[in-house]
C-alpha cells in the first residue's frame, strides 16, 4: 500500500510495510536507501502530564504510549517504575466441563480471535470459540452452555455436536 508521501532523503515514494506486528512506512528504494518512519503522529506518541503524583515516589503521572497501547506510568522513569495496571474486568469463573479442575478464562490467539480455554493447559486442552455460560444443557445433561449469536439473536447453546440445543433468544 502506497502513501502520498516523498522520502525526504532521496524523493522515492513511500509505501506502509509490514514486519511481525510492526507497522512502518519505509522507502521504495530500499536497500539504497534505509528512511523509514512510524505511522502513529508524534503527538500520541508523546507523554502527556495527567497532574495526579505517583503513589511511590511523588513524582507526576503521566499518560503514555506503549507497545502495548496506551498506559499511566511515572515521569521519573527509569528511577520510579511505577507503572498502573490495565482494568481487568472480573470474570466469573467457570469450571472447565472436560477436566473438572480448571477454570475457563479468555485468550486470543495469534490472529487476534478470542477464544476460551481451560487454565489447566497442557494437560487439558479444552476450548470453545464462543462465551461460555454457567449452566448444564437441559436436553444432555452437559454441564455448560455457550452464547452464540445467531440472526434470532443472541442464544445459549450446546457446545457438543451431537446435541442440538438452543435456547430462545435472550
Amino acid at each position: 500500500m502506497s502513501s502520498d508521501e516523498r522520502c525526504p532523503r532521496c524523493e522515492r515514494p513511500l509505501v506502509i510495510k509490514h514486519v511481525g506486528h510492526n507497522s512502518f512506512l519505509g522507502c521504495t528504494g530500499y536497500p539504497d536507501c534505509d528512511y523509514k518512519r512510524g505511522l502513529r503522529e508524534q503527538s500520541e506518541i508523546e507523554p502527556e502530564d495527567l497532574g495526579v503524583p505517583c503513589p511511590e515516589c511523588g513524582q507526576e503521572l503521566q499518560l503514555k504510549s506503549g507497545r502495548y497501547g496506551l498506559f499511566v506510568g511515572c515521569s521519573g522513569f527509569p528511577e520510579c517504575e511505577f507503572v498502573t495496571e490495565p482494568n481487568v474486568e472480573e470474570e466469573e469463573t467457570i469450571r472447565c466441563p472436560e477436566c473438572g479442575k480448571g477454570q475457563l478464562h479468555q485468550k486470543t490467539s495469534r490472529r487476534g480471535t478470542v477464544f476460551y480455554a481451560c487454565d489447566q493447559y497442557p494437560k487439558c486442552e479444552f476450548t470453545v470459540n464462543q462465551p461460555p455460560v454457567d449452566e448444564a444443557c437441559p436436553k444432555c445433561q452437559y454441564p455448560l452452555l455457550v452464547k452464540k449469536k445467531t440472526a434470532a439473536g443472541i442464544r445459549k447453546v450446546c457446545p457438543q455436536k451431537q446435541c442440538d440445543y438452543k435456547s430462545d433468544a435472550l
